[in-house]
């Protein structure tokens, strides 16, 4: 038994030792295979995807929504009570500026102005006769009516004497002396009257008699255009052309001062009414180009252009309000909703490229790779307007060169490329192009 295992552990011994010879033999075989696998190292070009740089048009547009609303709306309402006479106007009736459009029935009002007629017409009638003077048939008859007081007054005289001695011999009692008297004073008042008359009529009206004449008749013209003002409150008018909206009584309702007839727009006012946000309102004006399509009206975009930036901004939602009147304003009609497209910036003076074509890192200026004799050439670039995926360049790429979109997100300056075949067509460059080399 002793002997078995004696010998076991010297196979044993000879193994382990067996194995320890191979290993440096093994390495040293591998060696040579290393050596010969090494040699001169080539760098394997990236596959990338170009665009063609090209100089077009880009713009900085504003969306906005908003609805289409006639700006000169108006409810006429009366300043008159009375049963409505005449009103034949249904929604969507159109009517012209001075058009009457509602009549109310006062008979008292028009009776009020057949009296002020009346009553200017006789001031008018003794201005007139005033101005005249006197006729000659009234100088005459005063100077006859002049003269018949100078005789009774003479003999009223004469009488008077003749009963004074009367008395005075007692042939009269003393009641004949005072009727005597009284009516020598009669002749005498008479007389005084009759020539003062005479004096006047030769004279004619006094200016102050003129003037107070002419103050009535100006006092009944008022009285007149009063009450033709209160006859007028009766009729109203359309203030102008337009389209009624809204009707709210028919012939024979009682009006109510103050309460609603009906509404009427005018046409020519229908604009599109819209906000923008405060950041992109300044600037905006009547040059600034605008279009609006609505859902009314499919497929198709309509020109306007800015009539009215309202002078605050909303301190709750933080825009601006704008009115725009579109060129062909026949087909809209008022609550319709609109999409606003406000072009606030255009320009031509860089590239547009697809905004993947930049690469950004925080603290740098944003780069693009433009290949350049099979390498990519790393450049610094000056961005402008941004539109959707797409970029101005102002400096950095110039027209016609290829600028890598993809697979350059790990390229190094000068690294080698392959150019590889665009599978889809970049929307930035779609469309005709200006400066871009044929």
């Amino acid at each position: 038994m002793k002997q078995y295992l004696a010998l076991w552990m010297i196979v044993c011994i000879g193994l382990l030792l067996a194995g320890c010879d191979a290993t440096p033999i093994a390495a040293d075989a591998s060696q040579p295979k290393s050596e010969s696998a090494s040699g001169p190292k080539t760098e394997k070009p990236a596959s990338v995807r170009v665009v063609t740089a090209q100089q077009r048009i880009i713009t900085r547009d504003i969306e906005a929504t908003g609805d289409v609303i006639a700006a000169n709306t108006v409810t006429i309402r009366p300043s008159v009570e009375g049963p409505i006479a005449w009103f034949p106007w249904r929604e969507g009736d159109a009517v012209k500026k001075g058009e009457r459009l509602v009549e109310i029935d006062r008979p008292v009002y028009r009776e009020e102005v057949h009296m002020a007629e009346a009553a200017l017409a006789v001031a008018r009638a003794r201005l007139a006769d005033l101005k005249a003077g006197s006729r000659t048939e009234e100088v005459a008859q005063a100077a006859e009516t002049a003269k018949e007081f100078e005789s009774c007054a003479a003999f009223a005289t004469t009488d008077l004497k003749r009963v004074e001695q009367l008395v005075d011999s007692g042939a009269l009692p003393g009641e004949a002396l005072e009727k005597a008297r009284v009516a020598a004073v009669k002749c005498r008042t008479g007389l005084a009257g009759a020539r003062e008359k005479l004096g006047m009529l030769k004279a004619g009206p006094t200016a102050t008699d003129l003037a107070v004449q002419q103050a009535l008749v100006r006092e009944a013209e008022a009285k007149l255009d009063m009450a033709r003002a209160r006859l007028a409150e009766c009729v109203i008018q359309a203030p102008f052309d337009g389209v009624v909206v809204r009707v709210d009584v028919r012939p024979g309702d009682m009006a109510q001062a103050k309460a609603p007839l009906l509404t009427l727009m005018e046409i020519d006012s229908i604009v599109v009414r819209f906000s923008v946000p405060e950041s992109g309102s300044h600037g905006l004006d009547g040059e600034t180009p605008v279009s609006a399509r609505f859902d009314a009206l499919p497929g198709r975009s309509y020109p306007a252009r800015i009539v009215r930036v309202y002078p605050e901004i909303d301190p709750k939602t933080r825009t601006r309000t704008m009115e725009a009147r579109v060129e062909d304003a026949a087909e809209l009609v008022p609550g319709m909703f609109a999409r606003v497209t406000v072009t606030a910036e255009s320009s031509e003076a860089g590239v547009v490229l697809p905004d993947r074509a930049l690469l950004t890192r925080t603290g740098e200026a944003p780069a693009a790779f433009v290949v350049v004799d099979g390498e990519a050439e790393r450049r610094t670039v000056k961005t402008g307007i941004e539109k959707g995926s797409c970029i101005q360049v102002v400096e950095g790429v110039r027209p016609g060169e290829q600028v890598i979109v993809a697979g350059h997100d790990k390229l190094k300056n000068g690294a080698l490329v392959k150019v590889e075949p665009m599978t889809d067509v970049d929307v930035c460059l779609a469309g005709k192009s200006r400066g871009a080399p044929a």
